[in-house]
């Protein structure tokens, strides 16, 4: 068929030639038409963009969303309750969360909606809550009940971090039953992991998704080689590539000293003086650092980014880095 095809093509638009000059028009039409189809399949499977909203970036009647390309909203975060007996308090999940994410759904209809529990400060708990089969079952129906609840599409889990042999055990036991009461519903079930701390290989099978929190590192190092080293500590634990979305953050931080973050959305805004001075420097922020993570999701064969987070974007559309980032990675760059 493909003969048939390169020579009618060649008829219809070449003069007649020699067999050897049309042959080589046939080749190069051929070169010409794989580039074309491969462009036309890198943006017909665009990659993951995952992003967190923090309740706090949330108000009432805050307004439109502004996604773009944005492939999951996960709201960001309930906790396990004080109790530490597996009951979760999800009342940072607010009713204006909430709203605002039925709204980036209508705008988006393919939008994943998650609720992410745990994150910096909010884990405490998570130790006792996992510690017994008793519990961990009603961590479980909890978090599949508040889904059903608010027809919401998945769990993330963010527990900061689990220690010492027992802990990821337990942990273990938790995403598999987790992830099997999820998957009866056609849910899926993804986990927030610190770069240098993946889970046993087992548990790679309970979750659909690893969210890379890549932000920046905590020591002074090569940037793009503690990346790359990164995603490498992780394939060679086993987890499949295509699993891992590797991590970004929309604000700038400084290297030591204070650890000062400033937003991207104050550093591009019309009054902005830029970063403050530092004898420490910053890491890098805004459109290089999202390039090189895209670049690096190609040469990996990642599933995508995940970002740090919304509410840090600038609400310019000239100026968002979630834009920019959608663009790069094959998606939507409309609202």
């Amino acid at each position: 068929v493909f003969q048939v095809f390169m020579a009618a093509l060649t008829n219809l638009v070449l003069p007649e030639c020699s067999r050897s000059q049309m042959m080589i028009r046939r080749i190069a039409f051929a070169f010409i038409l794989f580039i074309l189809f491969g462009l036309a399949f890198r943006n017909s499977t665009a990659r993951e963009l995952v992003v967190y909203l923090p309740d706090y970036r949330v108000k009432s009647g805050t307004g439109v969303p502004r996604l773009y390309g944005t492939t999951e909203l996960i709201l960001f975060s309930a906790k396990p309750d004080e109790a530490g007996d597996g009951s979760v308090d999800f009342s940072r999940i607010t009713p204006a969360l909430l709203e605002f994410g039925k709204k980036a759904r209508t705008l988006s209809p393919d939008l994943r909606l998650s609720v992410c529990v745990g994150g910096w400060g909010r884990g405490k708990e998570f130790a006792t809550a996992v510690s017994s089969a008793e519990h961990r079952t009603r961590f479980v129906e909890a978090l599949v009940a508040f889904c059903a609840r608010h027809r919401l599409d998945a769990v993330d889990i963010d527990w900061e971090f689990p220690r010492g042999e027992e802990e990821h055990v337990h942990f273990g036991l938790f995403l598999k039953e987790l992830s099997g009461r999820l998957k009866q519903d056609g849910r899926e079930l993804s986990a927030a992991l610190g770069y240098t701390r993946p889970l046993p290989a087992e548990c790679w099978n309970y979750l659909d998704r690893v969210n890379l929190m890549s932000y920046q590192p905590w020591s002074v190092q090569p940037y793009e080689l503690w990346l790359r080293e990164s995603i490498q500590r992780f394939l060679d634990a086993g987890l499949p590539s295509e699993k891992l979305m590797l991590g970004v953050g929309f604000y700038a931080k400084e290297k030591a000293g204070e650890r000062r973050a400033v937003s991207w959305k104050t550093l591009v805004a019309p009054d902005s003086t830029g970063l403050p001075e530092s004898e420490h420097e910053f890491w890098p922020v805004g459109i290089d650092a999202c390039d090189l993570r895209v670049r690096l999701v190609d040469e990996f064969g990642l599933g995508g980014v995940m970002v740090w987070d919304y509410g840090h974007d600038s609400l310019a559309p000239e100026t968002s880095l979630l834009r920019h980032l959608s663009r790069g990675l094959g998606g939507k760059d409309d609202e």
